[in-house]
């Protein structure tokens, strides 16, 4: 081998995987604290203690039993009923509709009624005697009866 001058050497033959110097300071400084703490916690437990730990926490623990609430009890039957009748009570009493006022109806709409729906035995329960008399049915501007007469074709009354 020839000897070669220090000077003219350009690699030192060793190899450095990539990037291996980054972070390096951390990882030594961390090595080192960890080889500083101790190896063993200070704590021991003693042996086949978290195998029967479950067991005795188990036993000292008292369950309270749950209240149990029926659906069907008496104070949910009576609120339940109690709120239905409400509802049943509201629209019973048409509360949404408004009552007809006599202001809103039509004279032919009232005497159509009459006529249709009402027969005059009832008719004379409603009206009073003393409340009704013949001038109430006299109209002075009739055309006289001897004018109506002479109108009418007798051929017509034999008819009827």
């Amino acid at each position: 081998m020839k000897k070669e001058n220090l000077n003219t050497i350009k690699t030192s033959g060793f190899k450095v995987p990539k990037d291996y110097f980054k972070g390096m300071e951390d990882r030594i400084l961390e090595k080192a604290q960890l080889d500083a703490l101790p190896k063993t916690s200070g704590f021991t437990a003693p042996e086949g203690y978290f195998d029967t730990v479950e067991r005795s926490v188990l036993q000292q623990i008292q369950k309270p039993e749950p209240k149990i609430i029926s659906i069907f009890s008496k104070k949910v039957w009576v609120s339940v009923t109690s709120i239905a009748a409400t509802i049943v009570l509201l629209f019973s009493l048409n509360v949404f509709n408004p009552t007809p006022s006599l202001a809103k109806l039509n004279n032919d709409t009232v005497e159509n009624y009459i006529i249709d729906e009402i027969e005059i035995h009832d008719l004379n329960l409603l009206i009073e005697d003393s409340e009704l008399s013949q001038t109430d049915f006299i109209d002075d501007n009739l055309i006289d009866v001897e004018d109506y007469i002479d109108d009418i074709d007798l051929n017509d009354l034999y008819q009827e």
